[in-house]
């Protein structure tokens, strides 16, 4: 019985580690907002990458920060966009509204 209630324990104690480590290791957040076809994507926390479903599932990714420079992959084309900057990314027409290293706005369109 002993043995029972112990076993229970270790893996209940197992349970909330794994899932403890996964929820802590979670990325930032990541919100998009899309109207007629052009869509704002906000990366906040050290969020990296997103899925934007008003672009057709377009994969937009953060994958740096340098001061007020941004360097994203989108629809697999690599760009680095400096605040305020508005250039064409693959397909896509992309502006950088704010960077910083807490937070990156992007606004997409096609």
């Amino acid at each position: 019985m002993r043995t029972r209630a112990r076993r229970t324990a270790n893996l209940a104690f197992a349970a909330t580690l794994a899932f403890g480590g996964i929820l802590s290791a979670a990325p930032g957040c990541t919100t998009n907002t899309c109207v007629n076809g052009s869509c704002t994507v906000t990366f906040k926390d050290g969020a990296r990458e997103t899925t934007v479903g008003g672009l057709g599932d377009l994969k937009v990714s953060l994958t740096g920060v340098d001061g007020v420079r941004a360097r994203v992959t989108i629809g697999g084309t690599r760009a680095t966009l400096t605040r305020g900057s508005r250039q064409p990314v693959g397909a896509y027409q992309v502006e950088a509204t704010e960077v910083t290293a807490e937070k990156v706005v992007l606004k997409v369109s096609r």
